[in-house]
């Protein structure tokens, strides 16, 4: 996995069985995080912490992450930026 087209770093949050897909690492600019409970709140912690982007479509999570100062955009985003 790399960050291919997106500018490094990307951050991966897992919770729950997902995290058991992949190990909390950073290579080629992805980091994978587990979140110790709820993704939410490790992306909103983060979002206060850090200059995120934070990709979804949850309404509650967004406005969580714009609170924090942090950029909220949609899943389409991402796959226009994944896609040629």
């Amino acid at each position: 996995m790399t960050a291919g087209k997106l500018d490094p770093p990307v951050t991966l949050v897992l919770e729950g069985q997902a995290r058991m897909g992949a190990d909390e690492a950073d290579v080629d600019g992805v980091a994978v995080v587990h979140a110790a409970g709820e993704a939410d709140e490790t992306i909103a912690i983060l979002a206060g912490t850090h200059r995120v982007v934070v990709v979804t479509a949850d309404r509650e999570l967004a406005a969580r992450v714009r609170a924090a100062n942090g950029e909220v955009v949609g899943p389409s985003w991402l796959l226009d930026q994944l896609v040629d």
